[in-house]
């Protein structure tokens, strides 16, 4: 007999409409009851998922893993849950995006890739919100989490680190964890090296000198040229970075986009360095794949610890997808899209049968 949990993600691999285990435990046949799954995977004990996940990837990370060039990749990603009641996972988080406040899960992610293209989860965190803090502005109590998303970064950068002993060489992240305290973190204990974009208000120095006389300008005031680089003074940081000027023509009628990209890798070429980033996206389609291909926002049940496992099996459906990738040769969505293909044709047949019948 089959563990529960594979047979859950070979589920969610087929699935492409609601998740019900109504309907899996008919696929699955009559040994397997719809509380087979409800009540002895869904709602036993949360599942450990930082030992359990990297238990599933390290064998094939090792693979690929490399300190020449390889990518430890951040970022959040907001599972929608608009109907849902709130509690300690579900619930109201500022989206920088939008900038609104929609009700959800906050996911961190913590993803690896390299130049070869492999894409693989190494980790998360679900930021919950257990501390009632009363709220000046808005005279009311609020929910707050205990720690910080930049501390949950941190803490998880060093068991990674130190613990797992991921070999890689960047660490990429968007501008909203590009704070003094994250980029020495990484520079002094990880020893690692970063590109990340800035806000435009950040401020720098245009040299040591400046630097000392406390002269800083704004980032968006420094004259890089268009895509090129030079060294500049981040305020609050003692060592040079290089900062890089990206342009792209993706705003309004074609209104030029600046990101101004800062690393501490100060000898690597500016081409390198817009290539580098460009590796971000990476984690991006994680979001995505999760979201449309594996059903992450679909939990069958509503209770805390069913959730948080239906999560943590989408996770390790997306390492199922990344495997058939790399031996079938398509992406997720055209693997998702033959998996279809192949139900329907099946349901076409099955409409046959019943006419003749």
């Amino acid at each position: 007999m089959k563990p529960l949990s594979e047979i859950y993600i070979s589920f969610l691999l087929s699935s492409f409409g609601k998740i019900e285990m109504t309907k899996l435990s008919q696929i699955a046949g009559e040994n397997y009851t719809h509380d087979t799954f409800t009540k002895k995977l869904l709602l036993n004990d949360e599942i450990e998922t930082d030992k359990e996940l990297w238990r599933s990837v390290k064998p094939i990370l090792r693979k690929y893993e490399n300190e020449t060039d390889g990518c430890l990749l951040i970022d959040d990603s907001l599972l929608a849950k608009p109907y849902s009641k709130t509690n300690e996972v579900i619930c109201w988080h500022y989206d920088h995006v939008s900038h609104r406040n929609p009700k959800g899960m906050l996911m961190l992610n913590f993803h690896y890739t390299d130049a070869s293209g492999i894409s693989l989860p190494l980790g998360y965190e679900i930021v919950t919100k257990t501390e009632d803090v009363y709220d000046e502005k808005k005279k009311k109590w609020v929910k707050k989490s205990m720690f910080t998303k930049n501390e949950i970064m941190r803490d998880k950068l060093e068991i990674l680190h130190f613990h797992n002993e991921l070999k890689y060489r960047y660490i990429l992240f968007d501008k909203w964890f590009a704070s003094v305290e994250n980029l020495v973190f990484i520079n002094d204990v990880l020893e690692k090296k970063f590109v990340c974009p800035l806000k435009n208000n950040r401020r720098v120095a245009l040299s040591y000198e400046d630097k000392i006389n406390g002269k800083y300008v704004s980032i968006a005031d420094v004259d890089t040229g268009a895509c090129s680089s030079r060294l500049v003074y981040l305020e609050g940081y003692e060592d040079a970075l290089k900062v890089t000027k990206q342009v792209s023509k993706d705003g309004n009628d074609g209104e030029s986009i600046y990101l101004y990209l800062i690393t501490n890798d100060i000898g690597i070429t500016t081409k390198k360095i817009l290539e580098i980033y460009k590796r971000r996206w990476k984690i991006e389609e994680y979001h995505k794949s999760l979201k449309q291909n594996l059903r992450i926002e679909h939990s069958p049940t509503k209770v805390e610890t069913s959730q948080l496992n239906h999560i943590y099996l989408s996770v390790c459906g997306f390492i199922r997808l990344e495997q058939m990738r790399l031996y079938q040769g398509l992406n997720h969505f055209a693997i998702k899209e033959r998996i279809y293909l192949q139900a329907l044709h099946s349901a076409y047949q099955e409409v046959g049968k019943l006419k003749c019948a």
